[in-house]
C-alpha cells in the first residue's frame, strides 16, 4: 500500500469522529421540550402539529409495591400516599425507600397528570420497550397492555411491545395510570420514553424504524452474501468468510432488536419479543469472536491468537447464559458482557492502529470504519446499562464499518488488478521474447545439423579421396611385391597381408558411405537409402527389403537427410533390439505432398509398458522429426514387430527432377 500523509490520515479519522458527533447530536435537548413536574405536565403552548410528539419526560408519581387501579384515585376516597416522583425514562432499581435502595425487582404503580390545552383533539399515546408487564388507563378507560401484571415470577408474564393507543381529549386534564410488574428484568420501571402525538405522527416514526431497519439489514445481508461468494471462489483466503459472517450475524441482531422495534414481525408475527430480546442478545456475543477472527485473518501479526482464545471463551460463557438461564439473569450479567466487549473494542483500536502505522494493506479505511463502529457501539452499550443518556446508533455505525470494509476491499482489488495487468504486460513481453528465443534456437540447431551434415561431407570425402585411396595404392602395391619377392617370404603371409588391406580399404569406404551416403554422382544432393539398406543387410545378416514410390527419379527434397538419420537410426534400433528376421524401409510421396518413410520389423515389438526398445536414439529421432516439423508414430506393427513412421513436407517440389522415383530392392545378408 502506498505511503499517505499523515495529515490526510488524521483527516480521515477526524471526518469519522466529526460523522459520530454529528450522530450523537441527535439527541433532542431536554430543557428545551416540556418536562413533567411533581407528577403534572403542561402542554397547553405545545404545537403537536409544527413540534411533533412530545416525550412525557420528567417527575411521575410513584407508588412503589402497589398496583393501583383507576378506583383507588376516585373523588371522595382515601388518597393512596405516594412513594415519592420517578423521573422517566428510569428504574426504581436503587431508589432509597424507607432508609434502603429499592431492588430492580418488584411492581409499583406510576401516575401523570397532563394538562393539553383547552382544545378538543385526538392524540396517540406511545410505550415502547418496557421490558416488564404494564397495564395503562387514561382518565379511568383502560387503553393498552403488554403481558400479564403479576406480583410474582410465576405471575407474570412479561412482553417487551410497542404499541400505540388512541387518547381524545376535549380540554380536560387526562390522568395517565401505569401499572409496571418487573420480575423478568434487572431494572424495573420505564427505560425508553413515552411518546405523546397527532395521530399518524407516531405510526409513520414506527414506519421509519422498520423501513430504515429493512434498510440496515438488506445492507448486511447482501455485503455478507458477497463475502461468502468471495470466499467460496477463493478458500485459500478466510477473511472474506468471517466477514460474511459477520455481516449475517448483525443482520440478524437488527432484526431481532428493539433498535429496529423488532422488524423480524413482518415476517414471524407471532415471535415473543423476549424470545426475540435473548436471540438477538446471542447474535452479538458470536459477532465478537467471528469479528475478532476477521481481524486476525487480515493482520495476524498483530493480532493475538491467545485474545482469539478469550474471545471464545466469552462468548462460550455468556451465550450459555443467553440460551440456558432466566431472563433476570441474563439481564444482571450482560454488564459483564458488555465489559468484556469494551476490552476488546479498546483492543482492536490499538492493534488496528499498529496496522496503520505498519502500512498494511487496506488498514487505514479498516481502522477508520471501526473507531465509528467500535465508539457507537460503546455508545449504545453505555445507553441500554443507564449510565448515559443518548440513543441507539449501532445501525449506522455498522453501515459505516461495513461501507469501510467495502473501500479496503475494492482497494484490495485494486491493488490486484494493477498487479496482474503488470504482470500480464511482463508475460505479453516475455512471450515474445520467448517466441523470438525458439525461432532463433530453431535456426540454430538447423545450422548446427547442416554445419555437422557438411563436416560428415567433408572427412567423407577426404576419407574416399585421401585414406581409401591411400590403403587401395597399398594394396596393389603390396601384391606386386608379393609377386616380386617370392622368396622373401611364403606365399600365406602375403595372402594374409593382402586380405588385410582389403579389409581395411572395405572398411574405409564403409566409413566414408556412413559418414555421408550419397551416391558418387555430385549432382545428387540427397542421400542413399538403397546403400544404406545394403550395408545394414550385409553386416547385419538381415533380410531388408526397399520400397520407394517417389514422384521424382532423384529426391531432391531438403528433408530427405534428417529422413535418411531417421531411417539410419530406427534400422540400427531394429538390428540391435528387435530380433528381427526381415526388415522392410518403404519412402514414398503421398497424396497430400508429403514425404512418408516407414521402418517395419518383425521382431519382437516393444515393451510391455509400450514404450519401444531402444533408448537415446529413439530420443535422436524424435528431435530430427521435430527440426523439420515432421510427426514420428513408433507403434506395434500388425502381426507383431515394430512400426516407425516419419512423415514430413515435401518443400522441394517446385524443384522435381521429371521421371518416375519407383524403384524396390531386397537385401539379404546371408
Amino acid at each position: 500500500m502506498s505511503e499517505r500523509p499523515l495529515w490526510v490520515r488524521v483527516g480521515i479519522v477526524l471526518w469519522a469522529l466529526a460523522t459520530l458527533a454529528a450522530s450523537w447530536g441527535c439527541v433532542r435537548g431536554k430543557d428545551a421540550l416540556p418536562q413533567a413536574r411533581h407528577g403534572e405536565i403542561d402542554l397547553a403552548a405545545y404545537d403537536f402539529h409544527r413540534s411533533g410528539p412530545v416525550a412525557l419526560d420528567g417527575e411521575w408519581a410513584f407508588y412503589w409495591d402497589r398496583l393501583l387501579t383507576p378506583g383507588d384515585f376516585e373523588a371522595g376516597g382515601p388518597v393512596p400516599e405516594k412513594t415519592g416522583y420517578l423521573v422517566f425514562p428510569g428504574s426504581w432499581a436503587g431508589v432509597a425507600h424507607d432508609g434502603h435502595p429499592l431492588p430492580g425487582t418488584g411492581q409499583a404503580t406510576f401516575l401523570l397528570r397532563i394538562l393539553p390545552g383547552p382544545r378538543e383533539r385526538h392524540l396517540t399515546l406511545r410505550l415502547f420497550d418496557i421490558q416488564a408487564a404494564y397495564r395503562l388507563w387514561i382518565n379511568g378507560t383502560f387503553v393498552a397492555h403488554s403481558g400479564v401484571v403479576g406480583r410474582s415470577p410465576d405471575a407474570e408474564q412479561e412482553n417487551p411491545s410497542s404499541i400505540l393507543a388512541s387518547v381524545r381529549t376535549d380540554g380536560q386534564p387526562l390522568q395517565l395510570i401505569l401499572q409496571i410488574s418487573n420480575y423478568h428484568f434487572h431494572r424495573g420501571g420505564v427505560p425508553v420514553s413515552i411518546l405523546l402525538g397527532e395521530p399518524g405522527a407516531l405510526e409513520l416514526a414506527h414506519m421509519r424504524a422498520w423501513g430504515s431497519g429493512l434498510f440496515f439489514a438488506g445492507s448486511l445481508l447482501i455485503m455478507g452474501l458477497y463475502h461468502l461468494v468471495l470466499y467460496v471462489w477463493r478458500k485459500t483466503d478466510t477473511s472474506p468468510l468471517y466477514f460474511g459472517l459477520y455481516c449475517l450475524l448483525w443482520m440478524g441482531n437488527f432484526i431481532t432488536s428493539d433498535v429496529t422495534e423488532w422488524v423480524v414481525h413482518l415476517f414471524v408475527a407471532s415471535s415473543h419479543t423476549s424470545s426475540l430480546d435473548k436471540l438477538s442478545l446471542l447474535f452479538y456475543i458470536i459477532s465478537v469472536p467471528v469479528g475478532y477472527r476477521f481481524f486476525r485473518k487480515l493482520y495476524p501479526l498483530e493480532f493475538s491468537f491467545y485474545v482469539q482464545l478469550a474471545c471464545d471463551v466469552s462468548a462460550i460463557v455468556f451465550g450459555s447464559i443467553a440460551i440456558f438461564c432466566s431472563s433476570l439473569f441474563v439481564y444482571a450479567s450482560i454488564s459483564y458482557c458488555y465489559a468484556t466487549s469494551i476490552i476488546f473494542i479498546t483492543y482492536c483500536f490499538y492493534k488496528l492502529y499498529r496496522c496503520l502505522r505498519h502500512g498494511r494493506d487496506g488498514a487505514l479505511f479498516i481502522f477508520c470504519g471501526f473507531v465509528v463502529l467500535g465508539m457507537v457501539a460503546i455508545n449504545d452499550m453505555l445507553y441500554h446499562l443507564g449510565i448515559i443518556e443518548s440513543i441507539y446508533l449501532i445501525q449506522v455505525g455498522m453501515f459505516v464499518f461495513v461501507l469501510f470494509q467495502a473501500l479496503a476491499l475494492a482497494q484490495r482489488f485494486s491493488h490486484a488488478f494493477t498487479a496482474v495487468e503488470g504482470l500480464s504486460v511482463a508475460l505479453r513481453h516475455n512471450n515474445v521474447a520467448l517466441q523470438e528465443e525458439i525461432v532463433e534456437r530453431n535456426r540454430l540447431e538447423r545450422e548446427i545439423v547442416n554445419i555437422s551434415e557438411e563436416e560428415r561431407r567433408r572427412i567423407s570425402h577426404e576419407l574416399h579421396d585421401g585414406l581409401c585411396q591411400q590403403l587401395t595404392g597399398a594394396r596393389l602395391r603390396c601384391s606386386v611385391l608379393g609377386q616380386k619377392f617370392t622368396n622373401a617370404a611364403t606365399p600365406a603371409d602375403w595372402t594374409l597381408l593382402t586380405d588385410l588391406l582389403d579389409a581395411s580399404v572395405n572398411d574405409a569406404y564403409d566409413l566414408s558411405r556412413g559418414l555421408w551416403p550419397v551416391e558418387h554422382d555430385p549432382s545428387v544432393p540427397g542421400p542413399s537409402l538403397e546403400d544404406l539398406v545394403r550395408r545394414m543387410a550385409a553386416s547385419s545378416g538381415i533380410a531388408i527389403a526397399l520400397h520407394q514410390k517417389r514422384r521424382c527419379a532423384k529426391c531432391v527434397n531438403p528433408n530427405a537427410t534428417p529422413l535418411y538419420r531417421i531411417a539410419q537410426e530406427a534400422l540400427a534400433n531394429a538390428v540391435k533390439h528387435a530380433r528381427a528376421g526381415s526388415i522392410t524401409v518403404t519412402l514414398c510421396c503421398t497424396a497430400a505432398d508429403h514425404l512418408e518413410l516407414t521402418v517395419v520389423d518383425d521382431g519382437v515389438g516393444r515393451e510391455p509398458d509400450g514404450h519401444p526398445r531402444g533408448g537415446l536414439g529413439i530420443g535422436i529421432m524424435a528431435h530430427r522429426a521435430k527440426m523439420i516439423g515432421a510427426t514420428l508414430e513408433i507403434a506395434d506393427a500388425p502381426g507383431g514387430g515394430t512400426l516407425v513412421r516419419c512423415i514430413a513436407s515435401c518443400d522441394g517440389l517446385s524443384k522435381t527432377t521429371p521421371g518416375n522415383g519407383e524403384t524396390e530392392a531386397s537385401h539379404d545378408g546371408r
